[in-house]
């Protein structure tokens, strides 16, 4: 294929020119992928479904293995409700699987669009200090390496070895297959209650004691929407698909995107269209809506974004929450809804942002209606500042302020995760920009 050849992420914050772009279906093709590229001294890069917005997954290079085709079931344990995938398939279509052999999944984020590979790879989560992220449910994987030889990590036999290596970030080769384990068939209750922005500050501690506890904060409102969740075996409430539709998509969605636009000309309508948005979406309350754990955990997001998450040590949330909101006030920040709050428990995994410790995940949001960029660069490095001041750690998918010696200093595997890089990838095959701003 000739040179100019294209391929672009979901958020459209990043281009990949590779030399060529293929479409494995079989881990006998990567495996005679990366022995091709070894021979020829090439470059491979893997890809999903394209969601970060971070330069993880660009190259400008080589062979761009691209995993659509990539995505189907390889064994189901019934007894031990074990699911091994391949490494491109989605957290939806594992989602749908589950439902449909009346199990489920421990916990998701707010959009499953991802493939399996990428979400364990950047340490993809939900939220609840209960149930663990997206790599905490995983058992083993298997990992091409840079010989074209299979590499098995897994949990059972290899801890250690399995941790350090599960958030990846694609350093040590292609992820072929995903085992994970699936829980028993749950419904999840939903409630949700509009809470003043002090009040929520006031209230943090339920982040301890309900199931599943999320919420939503609409900078230039003062308003949060505070989300929570139990597990139930209680029939699901009476769906209106129509009505659905209407609040995710048309208002959700559309109507939202179009508010973005406009104020795009006019960052001083920003905190109105806030404040409408707040009143159409987040506002309405919730009483012990009972919805299937898929449709519970998730959100259809449809406009294009640029998202800075962190995660902080969770006795730092009423800290940092309050610094930015002083922040926003003193630099006279404008800026989209909402501000994200999320909790997880602690995790093994060396290079989570979660390693070691109960954790509060923040996120900012830069949306991107049409296409259009708009530089919100300020206000993310004033937040990061805040986030770094207090150990935050980055999200691998999304914008990062750091730098490499930075990064080093707030994971403690570091030096290790590194070294094992250099054994499975002497070469450095599937060392992209990203990695080597990293580790080189």
């Amino acid at each position: 294929m000739p040179k100019g050849l294209q391929w672009i992420n979901w958020s459209h914050s990043f281009i990949s020119n590779p030399d060529q772009i293929v479409y494995p279906s079989t881990e006998l093709e990567l495996v005679q992928l990366v022995k091709k590229a070894k021979q020829t001294n090439q470059k491979i890069k893997i890809v999903g479904s394209g969601h970060s917005c971070s330069l993880i997954a660009a190259t400008k290079s080589g062979y761009l293995a691209d995993l659509k085709n990539y995505n189907k079931v390889i064994h189901f344990d019934t007894l031990n409700k074990l699911l091994t995938v391949q490494g491109g398939t989605s957290l939806k279509q594992i989602a749908d699987f589950a439902l449909k052999n009346k199990l489920a999944l421990d916990n998701l984020g707010t959009i499953v669009e991802q493939s399996i590979a990428g979400a364990i790879s950047t340490g993809t989560h939900g939220s609840g200090l209960n149930y663990g992220a997206i790599d905490q449910s995983i058992v083993s994987f298997t990992i091409i390496t840079a010989t074209g030889h299979l590499k098995i990590f897994d949990k059972r036999l290899n801890p250690s070895e399995f941790n350090l290596a599960v958030v990846g970030l694609g350093a040590f080769g292609i992820i072929s297959t995903v085992t994970l384990q699936l829980v028993a068939h749950y419904h999840l209750k939903i409630n949700t209650t509009t809470l003043s922005f002090n009040e929520m500050i006031n209230k943090l501690d339920v982040a301890y004691t309900d199931e599943f506890m999320r919420f939503w904060w609409a900078p230039h409102t003062n308003k949060v929407q505070y989300w929570k969740a139990t597990k139930t075996l209680k029939n699901t409430s009476k769906k209106n698909s129509f009505s659905e539709w209407f609040n995710n998509i048309v208002k959700g969605n559309m109507l939202h995107e179009l508010g973005l636009w406009l104020t795009s000309f006019n960052f001083k309508n920003i905190p109105t269209l806030n404040k409408v948005m707040y009143k159409l979406l987040l506002a309405p309350e919730t009483k012990d809506k009972v919805v299937n754990f898929l449709d519970g955990f998730t959100l259809p997001i449809l406009v294009k974004q640029k998202v800075m998450e962190y995660g902080i040590p969770i006795e730092e949330t009423e800290a940092v929450l309050i610094k930015i909101n002083k922040l926003l006030k003193a630099k006279q920040h404008l800026v989209h809804m909402p501000i994200e709050i999320r909790f997880a428990p602690k995790n093994e995994s060396a290079l989570s942002m979660a390693y070691g410790t109960k954790t509060c995940y923040i996120g900012i949001i830069a949306y991107k209606p049409y296409g259009k960029v708009i530089d919100f660069g300020s206000y993310f490095k004033d937040v990061h500042d805040i986030f770094a001041a207090h150990k935050g750690r980055p999200h691998w998918a999304k914008v990062t302020y750091y730098n490499k010696e930075q990064l080093a200093d707030l994971y403690p595997n570091w030096s290790n995760f590194k070294l094992l890089k250099q054994k499975t990838d002497p070469q450095q095959i599937f060392t992209n920009d990203f990695l080597k701003r990293l580790f080189d």
